[in-house]
């Protein structure tokens, strides 16, 4: 007696499809993280922006300190902000 191999099916992909009552379809887990991942790709961002345009309006780079600066008070080499 010979064993027959069992008969390959279709995968089934229209469970993962979940409707609502009002007829709407609600995303998957995997399309939830993906939207997430990229609304905190987006804060982040956002918040890289306005921290830099910060920093850019509290720092002054005219300060003596500032490299390529005149350090040696007067001794002809000028800023590079000029």
């Amino acid at each position: 007696m010979t064993r027959r191999a069992p008969k390959r099916t279709p995968l089934k992909r229209s469970r993962d499809r979940i409707v609502d009552p009002s007829g709407r379809r609600r995303l998957t887990r995997s399309e939830k993280i993906g939207i997430g991942s990229v609304a905190t790709l987006l804060a982040v961002g956002a918040l890289g922006v306005i921290a830099g345009v910060i920093i850019d309006r509290l720092l002054d780079f005219d300060s003596p300190l500032d490299t390529g600066g005149e350090w040696d008070e007067g001794g002809g080499v000028s800023t590079r902000w000029e």
